[in-house]
């Protein structure tokens, strides 16, 4: 029982984290809630399996990450159309300085780009910019070696500059 407590701490822990993580694979902020709150159930139920000698979030991103993938699955094969700039529209556009204005203009065409991006590359993008996970922490739940994840965050970024230096929109 006590490891099962010491598991649901973890789970509180990683929320937003994991939030983020749901967000950036679906695209909707309350599909991304829903589908953390059900990998944390899906995680309490398997807390057995999970070897507390090693890093938590990895093995619970897993979880995450394959639940999301299936919601995505069906939702594509529904025919539902992703919005990649609902996650950005929701400031009030009256209580927007110039300043914020370009900024969340920037911050769409990143969206922009970031859609356009192969699976892989937004992923290992998001694990490291938007989530902040360190190269070992990423290695561990892609299961490469950290010289691998070096070498895919490189081409991720070259691929998101060239999609941003292609966006007329993308001020420098």
């Amino acid at each position: 029982m006590a490891e099962r407590e010491h598991v649901y701490t973890l789970l509180e822990q990683s929320r937003q984290r994991a939030t983020m993580a749901a967000l950036g694979i679906l695209g909707d902020r309350d599909a991304a809630l829903d589908a953390v709150q059900e990998a944390t159930i899906r995680t309490l139920k398997a807390s057995d399996a999970y070897d507390a000698a090693a890093p938590f979030y990895p093995w619970f991103y897993r979880i995450l990450k394959n639940h999301c993938l299936d919601l995505f699955r069906r939702r594509r094969t529904r025919a539902e159309v992703r919005d990649p700039e609902a996650v950005l529209d929701h400031v009030a556009a009256s209580d927007q300085t110039d300043a914020s204005l370009l900024a969340a203009e920037r911050d769409r065409a990143v969206q922009r780009a970031m859609t356009g991006l192969g699976e892989a590359h937004r992923e290992i993008l998001q694990l490291r910019h938007w989530q902040d996970l360190s190269y070992e922490e990423i290695a561990a739940v892609l299961e490469v070696p950290v010289g691998t994840v070096m070498s895919r965050l490189y081409r991720a970024r070259r691929a998101l500059q060239d999609a941003l230096n292609a966006d007329p929109r993308w001020t420098r």
